[in-house]
């Protein structure tokens, strides 16, 4: 009996090890990728996918990009932050909440500072403002990390599914990317460094989560018991 429990404890203890390590590994992946860009080394890829995507839309495909463009905003992914926010704290306690609402702050914090401080890049055509930065994009980053943290909280607290919350978690992202490349707001590359980044921050608030658990779930134990009383 002590072996299995210790064998549960040693899995629960890698966990957060790996969710580091696979984050580390993005920002490193990140790191690389911006370092080709300033290189100048992604232009062929850019180009290729730019070439591959039509550029005569429907209304109908051109309707859906545009409501597909405000989810990367902080006014888009805000609301759908402070709803996933709320439905985890009312049935796990402040504690789960709070790596989803790190997650969209630091993802707005992170796309405003590297904005400001990251060599711009010339955007694709489409882009009417040829001088605000461009890698990476901002909407990427933003959709990714809040969408990757909530689905992991919200399975890990067994509030939803795999099977409900993954797909979600991975089409508000790609809706939200492909709306900016559809558009030609921004390069491919763009779109993949928010991923990245996004993903770094989603893997480190993963983290979090799982390191605060035990203690949460002592700490709900010891009120359960007391109300028992």
């Amino acid at each position: 009996m002590s072996h299995c429990v210790l064998r549960m404890r040693q899995k629960h203890a890698l966990l957060p090890i790996a969710l580091i390590a696979g984050g580390a590994g993005a920002a490193i992946g990140f790191a690389l990728l911006a370092h080709g860009v300033k290189r100048h080394r992604t232009r062929h890829i850019d180009g290729t996918v730019r070439r591959a995507l039509p550029k005569r839309h429907r209304r109908v495909t051109r309707v859906a990009m545009q409501m597909a463009e405000p989810l990367g905003k902080w006014y888009g992914q805000m609301p759908i932050t402070a709803v996933a926010t709320a439905a985890v704290w009312r049935v796990r306690g402040p504690g789960a909440a709070i790596p989803i609402a790190a997650a969209s702050a630091l993802a707005a914090s992170l796309a405003w500072v590297l904005e400001q401080t990251m060599r711009p890049r010339r955007p694709p055509p489409g882009r009417h403002s040829p001088t605000e930065p461009a890698f990476p994009s901002g909407h990427a980053l933003q959709t990714a990390a809040v969408a990757w943290t909530t689905a992991y909280v919200l399975v890990r607290e067994g509030i939803a599914s795999p099977g409900g919350a993954v797909p979600l978690a991975l089409a508000l992202p790609a809706a939200s990317g492909l709306a900016k490349l559809w558009r030609d707001k921004h390069w491919f590359t763009d779109v993949m460094g928010g991923y990245l980044l996004g993903a770094a921050l989603a893997a480190s608030a993963a983290a979090g989560h799982e390191i605060a658990r035990p203690r949460r779930r002592r700490l709900r134990s010891k009120v359960v018991a007391r109300l028992a009383r």
